[in-house]
């Protein structure tokens, strides 16, 4: 039996442009701030743009201060008959607006930056599906959605960690699905009967 591979550590993922260019903005803010001057920017773009992996990027800004997390306002994802996924690191909103006709709205919290105590996630579900993954220790509140033909599935029922976000589902399922539920372990968590990966806030 072939078992799936762990995940890769987070500093060890691959950066992408996106992440040299964000590190490359945090640095000229720091040289606006008076913590860095040109020498030393120009010596830490040159590395900045030369790393391969998260933590090559990590060094370069490690001894500066996290970038305060910018609200975004409102995330709109729409789809007709397609496929839309929202996931890996990205900052969630106060509000979140889910329309989907007949395709599959996926939203993965997991590696999410959550600043809220209660995100709005206002979903329509026609014919299609929008299925959320949420970090242990984050709530999920579907009271408020109502469903004619459809289903509406909320594994996660434990009350949330102090603390901890608060997914509110309002809305609508016709002929579709809302589901919400905890990420899947690996097998190796399973044997070893290791939570799923946590969450960052």
């Amino acid at each position: 039996m072939t078992h799936p591979p762990d995940p890769v550590p987070e500093r060890s993922v691959r950066a992408a442009d996106a992440d040299r260019d964000a590190v490359a903005e945090q640095l000229q803010s720091a040289v606006a701030d008076g913590r860095l001057d040109l020498t030393e920017l120009d010596e830490r773009l040159a590395a900045t743009y030369a790393a391969r992996t998260r933590a090559e990027l990590d060094v370069v800004t490690s001894d500066l201060p996290a970038p305060p997390v910018r609200d975004t306002g409102t995330l709109t994802l729409k789809t007709q008959s397609g496929s839309l996924r929202k996931e890996g690191y990205w900052v969630v909103p106060a509000l979140i607006v889910a329309e989907c006709t007949s395709g599959t709205i996926r939203i993965d919290f997991t590696q999410a930056v959550c600043s809220h105590q209660e995100v709005t996630i206002q979903a329509m579900a026609d014919a299609g599906s929008i299925v959320m993954t949420v970090p242990p220790g984050w709530g999920v509140d579907m009271d408020n959605a109502s469903s004619s033909s459809g289903s509406l599935v909320n594994r996660v029922t434990q009350r949330a960690e102090p603390g901890a976000p608060v997914l509110r589902i309002v809305g609508k399922v016709r002929s579709g699905a809302i589901r919400a539920s905890h990420p899947r372990r690996t097998f190796r968590q399973w044997l070893l009967r290791r939570p799923a990966a946590g969450h960052r806030r």
